[in-house]
């Protein structure tokens, strides 16, 4: 293996919605999974490099944001199917979680910034990746990190991110997607059209006052007037609370100043943009149409109704019930592992 056989071996990293990543390196002649990597910020990022036994990978995933090491799942079995195809993965623990430092903190732009900060280690190591051939993947929230990544100018000057693929990710425009993704939770949980409106209307101008650093006065009384419009709509004022403290919680609150449609309106890289039919987190209602306006500008992009399955693409069954339901194993379904594998093989320009 020459010098210049590593610089062409592409790579791919994957922001996820809860504690893991991945990112590509390439291995020496035999070299097989398991490398122990840290990306130094201000705090260190802890992960692992898994590479294609005997054989030299070409690109890999980065992801963070999973709940916890698992064998199965959609990201391990779609490792698989990459290294199988020569394509090598940096996994990597969000902050606070498993080895990475820092505390916890389960909000996007933490999740975006450490993200790009394992993007910037990564277009470092031309030793063993092409930092021209990475690309984004990313599922639920940590969908929208991919394309986020991908419109940034980064600090020092590099390559653009080849491909994004998104899974389950919210799509639509800042503030909007949350209202109306609270809209439709509030409406199906069967509160009158009137008392909808109210709550969404308080929510809105809380949201806007307590994001937009407005006054404490301002804030209170909007805190106040979402308490009140959930009274009024027949909760409990220790419900209403409930939901108050819950929207207050900076995690939450930073959801409503996330803006993909924007952001996708800027992505020029290829894109694949997955949903899951029986999706009950995401909205395909809201999420597929926005997710198509935004990206029609874009003549490399690709937006996917998966039927059968749910919101982290497992299979679903239908019951003696009529109701479809996740029934076990395969884990994950295997039409979406196949359509991400060969879509980003082909944009990578690895395998058949």
């Amino acid at each position: 293996m020459t010098d210049d056989d590593r610089r062409t071996t592409p790579a791919a990293l994957c922001p996820v919605d809860r504690n893991a990543g991945r990112a590509a390196v390439r291995p020496g002649p035999g070299d097989q999974g398991g490398g122990a990597d840290r990306v130094r910020t201000r705090r260190h990022i802890g992960g692992r490099t898994a590479t294609a036994a005997g054989r030299a990978a070409s690109a890999g995933r980065a992801a963070a944001g999973r709940g916890g090491e698992s064998p199965h799942g959609i990201y391990p079995l779609l490792e698989q199917r990459l290294l199988a195809r020569g394509i090598a993965t940096f996994s990597f623990d969000k902050r606070g979680v498993g080895k990475s430092t820092g505390k916890f903190f389960d909000a996007i732009d933490v999740a975006q910034r450490d993200a790009a900060a394992v993007l910037a280690w990564l277009r470092t190591r031309g030793d063993v990746i092409d930092p021209a051939r990475i690309a984004v993947l990313g599922m639920s929230q940590s969908g929208v990190i991919g394309p986020a990544l991908a419109v940034a100018t980064p600090r020092v000057a590099a390559p653009p991110i080849a491909a994004v693929v998104m899974l389950s990710a919210p799509a639509g425009e800042r503030g909007k997607l949350f209202l109306d993704s609270m809209q439709e939770q509030l409406a199906t949980s069967g509160m009158k059209p009137v008392a909808v409106s109210d709550v969404i209307k308080a929510t809105r101008r809380y949201l806007d006052d307590l994001t937009g650093g407005g006054a404490p006065g301002l804030v209170a009384t909007g805190r106040a007037g979402v308490v009140d419009a959930f009274v009024a709509a027949g909760w409990t004022a220790a419900q209403a609370e409930g939901v108050v403290k819950t929207l207050s919680d900076p995690a939450t609150s930073s959801l409503y100043t996330v803006g993909p449609g924007a952001v996708l309106r800027q992505v020029k890289v290829p894109v694949l943009a997955l949903y899951a039919a029986g999706d009950t987190v995401v909205s395909n209602r809201l999420a597929i149409p926005s997710a198509l306006g935004a990206l029609a500008g874009n003549p490399d992009a690709t937006v996917v109704r998966m039927p059968k399955v749910e919101h982290g693409f497992k299979p679903l069954v239908t019951t003696e019930t009529g109701k479809e339901e996740y029934r076990g194993w395969p884990i994950s379904d295997r039409d979406t592992i196949d359509l991400i594998d060969h879509w980003l093989g082909k944009r990578l320009g690895v395998g058949a």
